[in-house]
């Protein structure tokens, strides 16, 4: 598993290819939306559940949460 892509993408393009696929947008389209490799794409869903599009939920929803809370401090 190829995990410099994580390590390299920064905070937002990670949160939105999560949405994205929690969304049900194909890999593909996702990848071509960011301007990455599919491969890339699958690698950074699947660190966040994908393809359980509920499990994607959850950690957008988790991560729009965290920023809240930290605004809010």
């Amino acid at each position: 598993m190829n995990t410099t892509a994580t390590a390299t993408t920064d905070t937002a393009t990670t949160n939105l290819i999560i949405t994205m696929l929690a969304e049900g947008s194909p890999v593909w389209f996702v990848a071509g939306m960011v301007n990455m490799r599919s491969h890339d794409v699958y690698v950074i869903g699947r660190a966040a559940g994908y393809p359980d599009k509920a499990k994607l939920r959850r950690a957008v929803w988790a991560q729009k949460n965290r920023t809240r809370e930290l605004q809010a401090a």
